[in-house]
């Protein structure tokens, strides 16, 4: 008997071993999997530094096209009534890029809304040649419908930069990078040989280059401007800085600016940027004074 008694007494020392070292392992992988989680949604700080001197928005397009081929930009839009809204690596963005000559899209097929995790652009972990890449305009285009019509359109696309300017058209507040397609759509309805002709001219603003402010993310620096757009919308574009641009503010071009048109059309000055008081409002940095009285509210 005390034999058993002395088997027991074994078995659930060692018994309470084990579940303790399950116990320390498990603890030890919750706080690695804490601080995996944490690093890999590191917040956006706000970059409060005096900057160093002045770009324009042309010289910081020109110049990034010259020595990288091209300019990128992650654009994320929000409805007001979703804001605010944290910046952080978790922040899904769409991808464009523009050349130059032509606008580029980056569709991420993993994602239900074609975009792409911050984090993962900044740490490499993009497989682009997975994702679905292509200029807009430039091509045939057909679209057919359940009763046996068809549609054909021939365009051309292009892109033109605009200053948007206040009513004495002396003061730039607002620049624009345009897609524009223009070219001729053909129909026939079915069972008809006979095409139907009607030129068609569209345009879609890309970029909109409004409230400027810089922001870090795991130790790089970020260019971001923040317009409301014709969906009222908010649109926040991120752009990687570089060597040109950092330590810098980046300006509006003056009216007339070569390579620029100045445009006062009355469709145009419906994009504003928003004001810093209310951006600050709507951006929420994690850690910021804010973000702890809002949650002691909650």
């Amino acid at each position: 008997m005390k034999k058993a008694i002395s088997v027991l007494m074994i078995a659930a020392c060692m018994l309470c071993m084990v579940t303790a070292c399950e116990k320390k392992d498990k603890k030890e992988n919750d706080t690695s999997a804490a601080q995996a989680t944490e690093t890999d949604c590191t917040a956006a700080e706000r970059v409060t530094t005096e900057p160093e001197g002045e770009i324009t928005i042309s010289e910081m397009i020109d110049q990034r096209i010259k020595e990288e081929g091209k300019i990128t930009l992650y654009r994320m839009r929000i409805a007001e009534s979703n804001s605010p809204v944290e910046i952080t690596e978790d922040l899904k963005v769409k991808i464009i890029s523009y050349d130059g000559d032509k606008l580029t899209g980056y569709k991420n097929p993993d994602d239900f809304l074609m975009e792409t995790r911050l984090g993962d652009i900044i740490h490499n972990k993009v497989d682009y040649s997975t994702y679905n890449i292509g200029a807009y305009g430039g091509n045939w285009k057909r679209y057919d419908n359940e009763f046996g019509d068809e549609k054909y359109v021939e365009e051309e696309g292009y892109v033109q930069r605009e200053i948007t300017t206040d009513d004495s058209g002396n003061n730039a507040k607002l620049e624009t990078l345009y897609s524009y397609s223009k070219g001729t759509l053909y129909s026939r309805e079915a069972g008809s040989k006979e095409w139907n002709q009607t030129e068609k001219e569209d345009s879609l603003d890309i970029v909109l280059f409004g409230t400027f402010e810089r922001i870090k993310l795991d130790g790089k620096t970020y260019m971001t401007f923040c317009v409301r757009d014709n969906l009222d919308l908010i649109e926040y574009d991120i752009i990687p800085d570089n060597k040109f641009t950092e330590n810098k503010t980046v300006v509006y071009d003056t009216p007339g600016t070569e390579k620029t048109t100045v445009n006062t059309v009355d469709y145009l000055k419906k994009y504003q940027a928003v004001p810093q008081e209310e951006l600050e409002q709507m951006i929420v940095f994690p850690g910021s004074e804010k973000e702890e009285s809002s949650q002691a509210a909650d």
